[in-house]
């Protein structure tokens, strides 16, 4: 569609209402005027048709007065009485001559021609005769021509005959009476099917529209008619013997001609008020939409991002009410915009920039600092236990928390640093260094600030920080990296329990690893990457007794050996060790079966994470495995360890107790290393502990290890539980344990897990060893 502005819209529409104006009294004058001057045409016509008429009559007159004289002739009479044609031939070419005449005729006393004009002999005579019956007046025709004719009787004294003369009605008559009525004029013959042009003034292209007309110009005989191009007036001269009409007209652009000019003169009229309002409407549109125009190139500044462009309208009407309304509206738009940028930068309970103005500001204090040759600081900060503050105290009291450590940052560091929350209960904190030994002086100003309490709701409350950071240039020089690694130094800071902690070279690659081993980890498990090896767990009594722990493996083609642990933890923070201990379940059964047609039917663990404990799926996912593989559950052990049982206790113990009824075994993994206490342990619906391997591999070195996996082997089997022992190194540490009366060891000593073909040979040679003990003994 077409866009138009509001100046030339409103042009047109003033334009076109003045021409549309200008046109209707521009076609009324004329229609007017066109009225007025055909109304003249008619009154013309009638004059003009009277006054045909009186000269056709006082032909007439004149006509019967020639008749009379040239029939009272007494020569005629006599040579008429006698019978003598010379003599009536001579009298009447003489009266002819005097009185003008074109046609004249002598009958005698029965209507026959016995003397006339060089036409008479080509006349009808009948024509004649008929004259005399008819008063002896008539308009004839005769050879084409048109005549004024009239005939009287002669008497000598008796009735002898009749004599007639005529005038012809010609071209030259035509003419005479146009100069006399102003009119054209035209005598026409009216045949019974066509009309006949005798003469007239008309040329041959009107002549062919009157005729034309027949039915307007004569059935309208008396009356004015009226065509497109030609007013008319029919007169009728004769209705016999011949029917003749004589028709007056007069063109319509005739009639006009003597006000062409004032036509001319009202059309440039015209055409200069619709130029002059043209212009006029030009001004005022222009005028008028200036403050329009202003407004809108102060909207597109809005638009723009833009408010401090005024709008000045030097006027009082709406336009400048407008224009204060405007500016108004604006400095209220820049106000509001300017609280929700803040709102958008700014965390709403502390008051600090939030972590939208990360990247911003690190961006701007790396220019500086790179521009400078100085360094900067990236510190990530979480407040320790935060958690704990809300559930002990309040939200309110959490809140206050946050707010107060937020202050404290802003007071304690250099006045350049910028201090944002990213969220929740971390902050981050950039400042800008000198030099890279400053930093010394920052971290024992936070430590010695951060040492003092603060006092929340009234009551003093020591609020624990950790927190990682890293220096450019040394740590990097892009704000991605600076970020990534100063919170790789965070994660370290509350993994260690430090208060600071400083990025060191290869956390980043390490963590960049784990990323990539998280991303491949799906495809490999696709691909076959990953196997389930076995450790062996032998009887330390019935040294008969063999089990085994289902571990996994991952030789990555270009990382090599992936660490089984950090796999599962890097699964379980992503959410996604659950399809690997599905697939570890999956393949334990399957090589359960294929163990046991080796004649090796052997309980086998495997370990199941926090978030295991947490899939209410997954018991009825491991009766379907025990049903579908045709394995008592009785077979598969599911080892979990006390921090999974603690994730959710209440949620974790509920599903134990569906393996439980399942009839799985169900063993602690790395007991001593949690804080699952006697009461919590009690409870549990598990048949085995496992003695963390942390306790066993110095066991035959350290004094203080024995004592804590004696007693742990004691309580163990005071609570009706077997208890076996990981990390079995020799056979000084396994001599031990046989004494402390533990039940099963497991160890390298033993034997590494190993593939499945490995560990299958491995259980057919030792049994067959302990049969040879046996035999020996």
């Amino acid at each position: 569609m077409l866009n138009l502005s509001y100046r030339f819209k409103l042009l047109l529409f003033v334009v076109g209402i003045v021409v549309v104006l200008e046109a209707v009294s521009y076609t009324s004058a004329r229609t007017v005027i066109r009225d007025a001057v055909t109304e003249q045409a008619r009154e013309d016509l009638r004059r003009g048709g009277d006054l045909f008429s009186q000269l056709m009559n006082n032909r007439a007159r004149l006509l019967a007065l020639a008749v009379g004289v040239m029939v009272e002739d007494f020569g005629l009479r006599e040579a008429v009485a006698i019978g003598h044609p010379a003599t009536i031939e001579s009298a009447l070419q003489n009266h002819m001559a005097r009185i003008h005449a074109d046609l004249a005729v002598v009958l005698d006393g029965e209507g026959k021609v016995i003397a006339g004009s060089a036409l008479i002999p080509n006349a009808d005579s009948e024509l004649f005769s008929t004259l005399i019956d008819k008063n002896g007046y008539a308009l004839i025709l005769v050879e084409g021509r048109l005549y004024q004719f009239m005939l009287a009787p002669i008497f000598a004294p008796e009735y002898v005959g009749t004599a007639g003369v005529g005038f012809e009605i010609d071209q030259s008559l035509s003419v005479y009476l146009k100069h006399l009525t102003n009119l054209e004029v035209s005598f026409v013959h009216v045949l019974p099917e066509s009309l006949l042009y005798l003469n007239g003034t008309l040329s041959e292209q009107e002549q062919v529209s009157l005729l034309a007309s027949r039915d307007m110009a004569i059935n309208t005989a008396g009356t004015i008619w009226q065509t497109e191009h030609m007013l008319g007036n029919t007169v009728q001269l004769s209705a016999e013997p011949h029917k003749i009409v004589a028709s007056l007209q007069i063109p319509i652009s005739s009639a006009m001609q003597p006000f062409s000019v004032l036509d001319t003169q009202l059309f440039g009229l015209t055409i200069s008020f619709v130029f002059f309002a043209t212009l006029l409407s030009l001004l005022v549109a222009r005028s008028a939409t200036k403050p329009i125009q202003v407004l809108a190139d102060a909207a597109r500044d809005m638009a723009d991002g833009l408010y401090g462009r005024r709008v000045v309208v030097h006027s009082n009407d709406e336009f400048g009410e407008l224009a204060d309304a405007f500016n108004t509206m604006q400095h209220a738009i820049a106000e509001r915009e300017k609280k929700i940028v803040y709102q958008l930068q700014h965390d709403s309970l502390t008051g600090l920039e939030n972590r939208s103005q990360v990247l911003p500001q690190l961006s701007r204090l790396l220019s500086v600092a790179q521009a400078s040759n100085a360094s900067l600081a990236v510190l990530a900060v979480d407040v320790n236990k935060f958690t704990q503050i809300n559930d002990t105290f309040s939200s309110a009291a959490g809140d206050e928390v946050l707010r107060q450590v937020g202050t404290r940052f802003q007071q304690i560091l250099p006045t350049q640093s910028v201090v944002i929350r990213m969220g929740s209960d971390e902050f981050l904190l950039l400042i800008s260094l000198g030099a890279e030994s400053e930093m010394l002086s920052v971290q024992e100003q936070l430590q010695r600030n951060f040492d003092e309490s603060f006092l929340i709701e009234g009551a003093p409350m020591r609020i624990d920080l950790n927190i990682g950071y890293c220096i450019y240039p040394q740590a990097g020089d892009s704000p991605e990296l600076l970020l990534r690694r100063a919170n790789l130094a965070l994660k370290h800071a509350q993994q260690t329990d430090v208060f600071i902690a400083e990025y060191q070279q290869g956390w980043d690659e390490a963590h960049l690893k784990n990323l990539r081993i998280l991303g491949e980890f799906n495809s490999a498990l696709e691909a076959g990457q990953l196997a389930v090896y076995y450790q062996p767990k032998v009887g330390a009594k019935d040294k008969a007794k063999v089990c085994a722990e289902a571990l996994i493996r991952w030789i990555h083609p270009e990382l090599g050996f992936i660490n089984p642990e950090t796999l599962i933890q890097l699964l379980e923070n992503a959410g996604q060790v659950g399809a690997l201990t599905r697939w570890v379940l999956s393949r334990a059964l399957t090589n359960m079966v294929e163990l046991r047609e080796q004649g090796i039917d052997i309980e086998v663990s495997v370990n199941l994470s926090a978030l295991d404990l947490l899939e209410d799926e997954l018991p009825d996912y491991v009766a379907s495995l025990l049903q579908e593989h045709n394995i008592a559950a009785a077979k598969l052990c599911l080892e979990v360890t006390e921090s999974a049982l603690m994730r959710d206790a209440e949620h974790s113990l509920a599903n134990l107790h569906r393996f439980n009824r399942l009839g799985c075994a169900l063993s602690v993994d790395d007991y001593g290393t949690g804080y699952s206490s006697l009461s919590q342990l009690k409870q549990l619906p598990v048949s085995e502990l496992k003695i963390d391997k942390s306790f066993v591999l110095q066991l035959d070195q350290n004094k203080d290890d024995q004592f804590i996996v004696q007693s742990t082997i004691e309580l163990g089997h005071s609570l009706g539980l077997s208890v076996t022992a990981e990390g079995v190194e020799n056979e000084a540490s396994g001599a031990i344990l046989r004494s402390y009366g533990c039940d099963t060891l497991q160890g390298y000593f033993y034997s590494k897990p190993a593939p499945l073909p490995e560990f299958s040979l491995w259980v057919k040679n030792y049994i067959a060893n302990v049969h040879s003990w046996s035999a020996n003994e």
